[in-house]
């Protein structure tokens, strides 16, 4: 994916920033554990409300607004998670069918994401999220076929998909001068390290939190979780790869605390809470009309 072009970007900065405004949209992606680097039939993290429960009300408690992009096979396999979430007052969006790297948005896991969507909630969803970032241009055509308004797939960073999307945009954007908008992951400092609580884990939020006031962040924040980044099952830990256990065994039980200490932080910065639709309404307002 090449850029968009500067004054697309100029104009969505530039109005942005006059008005001195600041966004952060919370998003989990409800999936199989561990993004299915397991036994995808391995879903003890849903199993366990009260847990799920502890993590939504530490974060609501922060008046953070929630959007969840929901793997459709979860509306049929765990209607009382979402069903928890809903009492969160949490969004939600679709996230593929069955979260499979191979077809990640092929037509067919778009078409039965929209129907699982549709069956659970009797209404359609607005937006998108391929796994591991993995969208196409053929993708986001069966989006814009099947009447979704917005994708939010693409890391601009290293990882996971550097060959595609390192350079990439960085703001909210017309996807390569579609109808179909693009609300990126955001990436931080000129290395362009992803801005997430599995990230945060890793580096540490000590060091987030050092680069995040020595490089400026961009007004409008779309941050990365999943259940996993906050609750820990050693059983489901251990069926992990061990190149995969070392990264994800890095401040594995720290989850919740760097992650309320991040946000803590976001919020004497000015940034106000937002769902991702608020984030595609600020884009219609803002961006130039596409060229699709």
């Amino acid at each position: 994916m090449s850029k968009n072009s500067d004054p697309e970007r100029n104009v969505f900065l530039n109005t942005i920033k006059e008005n001195n405004l600041k966004f952060f949209a919370f998003t989990i992606d409800l999936e199989s554990e561990y993004a299915g680097l397991i036994d995808r039939t391995q879903n003890e993290i849903f199993k366990d409300l009260d847990k799920i429960d502890e993590v939504l009300s530490t974060l609501t408690s922060l008046d953070v607004k929630i959007t969840v992009f929901v793997m459709g096979q979860l509306f049929e396999l765990f209607p009382e998670v979402i069903k928890l979430m809903e009492e969160y007052h949490c969004e939600f969006e679709a996230h593929s069918y069955t979260h499979d790297y191979n077809n990640p948005d092929s037509e067919f896991e778009i078409i039965k994401a929209k129907e699982a969507y549709f069956n659970y909630f009797n209404k359609y969803p607005k937006g998108y999220r391929a796994p591991r970032g993995k969208i196409s241009r053929q993708g986001i055509n069966y989006l814009a076929k099947h009447g979704f308004l917005y994708d939010s797939s693409i890391f601009p960073s290293y990882f996971p998909n550097p060959f595609r999307y390192l350079f990439s945009n960085k703001d909210i954007h017309y996807f390569n001068g579609s109808g179909t908008m693009e609300i990126p992951f955001t990436s931080i400092t000129p290395f362009r390290l992803t801005l997430s609580i599995s990230y945060i884990k890793l580096f540490g939020v000590d060091f987030y939190l050092k680069l995040s006031k020595l490089f400026s962040l961009n007004p409008v924040i779309c941050f990365d979780s999943h259940l996993h980044d906050f609750i820990h099952i050693e059983s489901s830990f251990n069926m992990l790869p061990l190149y995969w256990r070392i990264p994800y065994g890095r401040n594995k039980l720290k989850g919740i605390e760097y992650c309320v200490k991040y946000i803590k932080q976001i919020k004497k910065m000015g940034y106000q809470f937002c769902y991702m639709s608020e984030l595609y309404e600020l884009g219609e307002k803002v961006l130039p009309s596409s060229n699709g």
